[in-house]
């Protein structure tokens, strides 16, 4: 496979691979409870589109607790929450979006396509939440956490240089795409100057997505030959 024709997509998971069900919200109530004894306003905060690492540290700051105290339980905080991922995972309510399966199946076969993660998610929990809905982890050879930044628009940038440094050469900009489902998938793409299919099959409506002009605007990944054009031709 010649490098010029190397198509480089940066999932987000949440709301762009599956609906979450409200699972991941309970498994980290979990996990503050056990790390902070406290979980701060968990049920209500919009935790759409941040890093694991954003919400806990607004949750805990919302808690009343320090920013020292914060910051060094954030490693225990996020094994916490892998465990507890691991630990309900068999038992999650969460599924996969549609066309989602036949998409990762198809991309997987096309050696033009390499595809990786960018997500908010702690990287640890992430293979329990794919294998919950029968995505398999190995489809996605790279990728950038939320365990690893607070701020999401610096993990495609890291994606892509862990690429870089597996593959030994560069990977321009414009040979990569994000494909998200919120505000701030369409923020870290433009911070990293890289291009972004959004879909609203998350918490945001196509007429909320719209204003922030993601290059590309679905309603899910469901319609698998106008993803495939995308894919094709970005």
């Amino acid at each position: 496979m010649h490098k010029n024709t190397r198509r480089i997509l940066l999932f987000d998971i949440d709301g762009t691979l599956l609906d979450p069900a409200g699972e991941g919200r309970r498994c980290l109530h979990r996990a503050l409870e056990d790390v902070f004894g406290v979980t701060g306003p968990v049920d209500t905060y919009d935790m759409a589109g941040k890093t694991d690492w954003q919400i806990v540290t607004d949750l805990m700051t919302l808690a009343g607790l320090e920013p020292e105290t914060i910051g060094a339980s954030l490693p225990a905080a996020f094994a916490a929450y892998a465990r507890h991922v691991e630990i309900a995972a068999p038992n999650f309510k969460m599924r996969v979006l549609p066309g989602v399966l036949d998409l990762v199946s198809q991309l997987s076969a096309d050696q033009r396509f390499i595809l990786g993660l960018v997500t908010g998610n702690v990287r640890e929990a992430v293979p329990h939440k794919l294998r919950a809905v029968g995505l398999d982890p190995g489809a996605f050879t790279f990728g950038a956490f939320g365990s690893e930044h607070i701020d999401r628009n610096q993990l495609p940038a890291l994606a892509l240089y862990r690429l870089e440094q597996h593959l030994g050469e560069p990977t321009p900009p414009e040979t990569a795409l994000v494909i998200g489902d919120t505000p701030h998938d369409i923020a870290c793409a433009r911070h990293s100057g890289l291009r972004v299919l959004c879909v609203a099959s998350g918490t945001y409506s196509q007429d909320a997505l719209a204003p922030h002009n993601p290059d590309f605007l679905l309603d899910d990944l469901g319609d698998l030959a106008a993803v495939m054009e995308i894919f094709n031709s970005f």
